[in-house]
Formats: C-alpha cells, sequence, structure tokens
C-alpha cells in the first residue's frame, strides 16, 4: 500500500479547510487511486463504516481507509488538492459533528 500523498486529484473542487475522508483503491497491486469522500469507506460484507484500514476487495480492486483529512491547498486549476491528515482533537470534532464519534481511533 502506498505511503498517504500530499497532493491528490480533487474532482469536487474542495475549498481550502475543507474535511474530507480519504480513501485509497488499489487496483491488484498495480495503481493506487487516492479519493477525497464525503462519507468514510465502508466495508464490502458488513457495511459498517471504517476511518482506518482495508475494507475489502471487489474486482481485484482493494479498498483502504486512511483518516481524515483537510484540503490546505489548491492548484490553480482547483482540480487537485494539497492535503494534511487530522489527529487528535480536530479529528475528534470532525468526526463528533459529521456524525461518526463512534470511529474516534
Amino acid at each position: 500500500m502506498s505511503k498517504i500523498p500530499q497532493w491528490v486529484d480533487n474532482p469536487d473542487f474542495d475549498k481550502i479547510g475543507t474535511v474530507r475522508y480519504l480513501v485509497a483503491v488499489d487496483r491488484a497491486g498495480q495503481s493506487t487511486r487516492w479519493q477525497l469522500r464525503e462519507r468514510p469507506a465502508r466495508t464490502n460484507r458488513s457495511a459498517e463504516p471504517r476511518l482506518f484500514g482495508w475494507c475489502g476487495e471487489t474486482d481485484n480492486r482493494s479498498v483502504y481507509a486512511h483518516g481524515c483529512v483537510v484540503v490546505v491547498g489548491t492548484n490553480q486549476a482547483r482540480d487537485r488538492a494539497r492535503i494534511k491528515s487530522l489527529d487528535g482533537e480536530e479529528l475528534r470534532a470532525f468526526l463528533e459533528g459529521d456524525g461518526y464519534p463512534e470511529l474516534e481511533p
């Protein structure tokens, strides 16, 4: 599994300060696609939301949850976002406000 990137594609043009769930989709060890999602990744069997870890595999694509990140910058076209991981009190406050306090690590 790849190291968490500093920059990810940002197709929804999230603004600086937006908090999202970071998810990696790994295609059979060949490539990893990083996604910023509005909701946490869910396991493919029980559909439980997960903040960190492997969520399952479907069609040779493994899904991994990598916590929450905040957009701290964008490029000029805003199609890429520079991200920073949330932790500690910032993470707890976000999860509480987003309705997922049980996901606190």
